[in-house]
């Protein structure tokens, strides 16, 4: 906390979160912090809150099936925003009476000290992203003893269902990521293995996107060039752009518990072809409690030149995605671009079309 209080960062902070407070009262109540639910209470918690008050129309949320207080969940959400998903989803775990969770970041993120400093006052571990694959097994294994340890302690845990952003729109679970939680657990028993992991699956949906034209732009990038090179800042650019622009209207969506039940018809399946199926009963639930707003419906209408979904979205809603649209071509000119920022709203229609399709 004494870093924290005397980092040339801190007066931003500070200022963003508490706009009627000094700096030097600001000070006096970050050292006063003794413990992690300190921090988080009286500081990520109002962090969030501002969030909502200056960037967000509207912030709501669902539970399919009430939490079991005491107990501890695995939460698997799609990933849209560096921060803000894991954040957000405390802020509704607190208001609700439920304990805050253990939150993954991606060593990548550990950026400087104060990103560091940060992370170890609000219940984040780390997952190691780089290095060979024996040291990145060996990671894997002991971030997947860590989760179950903190579940069985009935203590909860978050973790994105990828590694990285989705950024076209196409919310899927990693198999590779879904194996790894299996590391730690009873390899002859994997429904077993799986039920007491208590995985929640959990859809965290923005009427406009975070990082949207940065997102474009990295995308339209990668279409011209096999490799793509993150630029040095490029991540801490996206967490601030993500903290900070217009959001419109956000829900977030905990579903229901996977239980014995969900996974014995795939009780002889082999490994892999289990895991599979985990990913899509992940996937199901994500797509389906994924709330579309008209800003989906309108991009969905533009990219396929149909009026399928007008009774959807109004006239002024369809002007002002257009005039945001517009505004792109600023940021990331070409002709690919707005076909990508098109599908980064579109997809999620595409996904849900799909599941309709097919059934739950």
């Amino acid at each position: 906390m004494e870093r924290l209080a005397s980092h040339e960062y801190f007066v931003y902070a500070a200022q963003f979160i508490f706009p009627n407070m000094t700096l030097s009262q600001a000070r006096e109540k970050i050292l006063q912090v003794r413990t992690v639910r300190d921090f988080q209470m009286e500081w990520m918690y109002y962090f969030n809150r501002r969030v909502i008050e200056a960037t967000m129309e509207k912030f709501s949320f669902r539970f399919d099936s009430p939490l079991t207080s005491g107990k501890g969940y695995l939460f698997i959400s799609n990933h849209r925003d560096i921060v803000l998903d894991s954040s957000l989803l405390q802020m509704v775990l607190a208001d609700n009476g439920y304990d805050t969770s253990y939150i993954t970041y991606g060593d990548n993120l550990i950026i400087n000290r104060l990103a560091e400093d940060i992370a170890r006052s609000n219940k984040m571990f780390k997952v190691v992203r780089q290095g060979n694959k024996r040291d990145l097994f060996n990671h894997s294994v002991i971030l997947s003893r860590f989760m179950r340890e903190k579940i069985q302690e009935n203590q909860s845990c978050w973790i994105a269902q990828r590694s990285g952003r989705t950024k076209n729109g196409n919310d899927s679970t990693s198999h590779a990521l879904v194996k790894m939680f299996s590391m730690s657990g009873p390899q002859d028993d994997l429904i077993a293995n799986y039920e007491a992991l208590h995985i929640v699956p959990v859809s965290v949906s923005y009427e406009y996107e975070p990082c949207d034209y940065l997102k474009t732009g990295e995308i339209t990038a990668r279409m011209e060039t096999e490799e793509y090179e993150k630029r040095q800042g490029e991540d801490l650019n996206s967490i601030l752009t993500g903290i900070t622009q217009w959001k419109g209207n956000v829900h977030i969506h905990f579903g229901t518990p996977l239980t014995r039940e969900d996974l014995q018809p795939y009780a002889a399946l082999d490994k892999n072809a289990f895991c599979s199926q985990v990913c899509g009963l992940i996937d199901r639930q994500i797509v389906a409690n994924y709330k579309l707003y008209p800003s989906n419906y309108v991009a969905f209408d533009l990219q396929e030149g149909t009026p399928r979904f007008k009774d959807f979205y109004t006239l002024q809603q369809k002007e002002a995605f257009l005039a945001r649209m517009e505004k792109l071509k600023v940021s990331v000119p070409g002709d690919k671009a707005s076909g990508v920022y098109l599908g980064i709203y579109a997809n999620p229609v595409k996904a849900a079309m799909e599941l309709s399709a097919v059934g739950r």
